[in-house]
């Protein structure tokens, strides 16, 4: 950049409204994502459940107009601990770019929910931008270190600093990000997420980035591309208690 350029700003961040239509029960078991090697048991359940959902959005697919938005509601049995484990950035993670790359269509809009419940429903619509959601915590921040830095964390970290975990429970979550032309966003959703120790809370003596991340149980993730952002990134972070899911 030279003498006397200027920064341009980036675009505000935007939120999209959840796909509220009725969605299609998964003939497939959802399934967290693997990092394994090739041909692990983790690995083959991975591509099932990609496989599965490719399978029941296809048909959808040709007749939405983009933006689209994804919502995927997870049952899970009774026995299973809702608020530990079972992240829901697994579950979208890679599934949302592995679909994506075999419908060259992109997404701007992916929403998660866990629950208990025998079957786990996916819906594809539109994306329309909503309202802001608010909630308990706000908070505005940019970065501007590569994702799997730990520069990365630490920029979002330091200023959501002055947070102090929601109480006990679920948390609704929502994160709506504005990226530059060059970034790949779903590479960010976790090294965010891990950086939401202020708000999320952690084990007293665990590492900083092992957070509470398990008791999000309602996660809305967004995003549009700015020419201006370059390696920016605008993230704006909406948290609060959420409502206890319904079960079936």
């Amino acid at each position: 950049m030279g003498p006397g350029s200027q920064v341009q700003p980036i675009t505000a961040p935007v939120f999209y409204a959840r796909p509220e239509a009725v969605g299609n029960a998964l003939e497939v078991e959802p399934a967290l994502a693997s990092w394994d090697k090739a041909g692990s048991p983790g690995q083959a359940r991975s591509a099932a459940f990609i496989a599965g959902m490719r399978t029941v959005i296809t048909g959808h697919l040709s007749a939405t107009s983009d933006p689209l938005a994804l919502r995927l509601d997870i049952g899970l049995p009774r026995h299973v601990p809702l608020l530990s484990y079972h992240d829901l950035d697994n579950y979208l993670f890679p599934l949302v770019p592995k679909l994506a790359a075999s419908s060259g269509r992109q997404f701007a809009s992916v929403w998660a929910t866990k629950r208990h419940a025998p079957t786990s429903v996916v819906a594809l619509s539109q994306a329309y931008a909503t309202r802001d959601p608010g909630g308990t915590y706000s908070f505005e921040v940019t970065t501007t270190a590569a994702a799997e830095s730990t520069a990365f964390k630490e920029q979002i970290r330091d200023q959501i600093a002055v947070g102090r975990p929601l109480p006990d429970g679920g948390v609704a979550l929502q994160l709506a990000f504005v990226v530059g032309p060059r970034r790949a966003w779903p590479n960010l959703w976790k090294a965010t997420i891990d950086s939401l120790g202020p708000i999320l809370g952690r084990d007293a003596g665990a590492g900083q980035w092992n957070v509470h991340d398990g008791r999000v149980t309602d996660l809305g993730l967004h995003c549009i591309v700015d020419p201006n952002a370059g390696n920016r990134v605008a993230i704006a972070i909406r948290a609060r208690t959420a409502t206890p899911p319904t079960t079936e």
